[in-house]
């Protein structure tokens, strides 16, 4: 198997667990009002401990989306994260609404898609140094065999 389909098997057995977690393994909300937050950052704004704890696990469960999706471009590694990231959060917050498993909120959306770029940059800069340390090695490998 080479490296890029261990990449996909891992972000889609990821992706199952994530859908999982967010919307199978919740109980079915029994009530006629769909449960919907479209108040961009109502919990930056009005922060409880739940609130900063479901920040924080939204921004943290999407990094690893990020980073595969960033090893397996490459180009446009932080577009194609955030992107992944995006599509993921949406298909996850509209299932909660079909299924009523869940609120379908906007501020995870945003989280989730952070985190996802949070991952890309991981990679991205990552990239970005070995390429840049290789750069300098061999800018001063010229330097010392200019000087023999």
């Amino acid at each position: 198997m080479n490296r890029k389909t261990i990449f996909i098997n891992f972000l889609l057995a990821y992706i199952f667990v994530l859908f999982y977690l967010a919307v199978l393994n919740r109980t079915p909300i029994i009530c006629s009002k769909l449960p919907i937050r479209l108040i961009p950052f109502h919990s930056y704004v009005q922060p409880t401990f739940n609130s900063y704890k479901d920040i924080v696990l939204n921004i943290f469960g999407f990094i690893p989306v990020g980073i595969v999706v960033g090893v397996m471009s490459e180009k446009n590694r932080l577009a194609k994260a955030l992107l992944a990231g995006l599509f993921l959060s949406l298909t996850i917050e509209c299932s909660q609404l079909i299924w009523k498993r869940g609120t379908f909120d906007v501020d995870d959306l945003f989280n989730n898609t952070i985190g996802a770029l949070m991952g890309g940059g991981i990679v991205w800069f990552m990239v970005k140094s070995s390429r840049l340390r290789v750069r300098v090695l061999a800018c001063c490998k010229r330097h010392s065999r200019a000087e023999d």
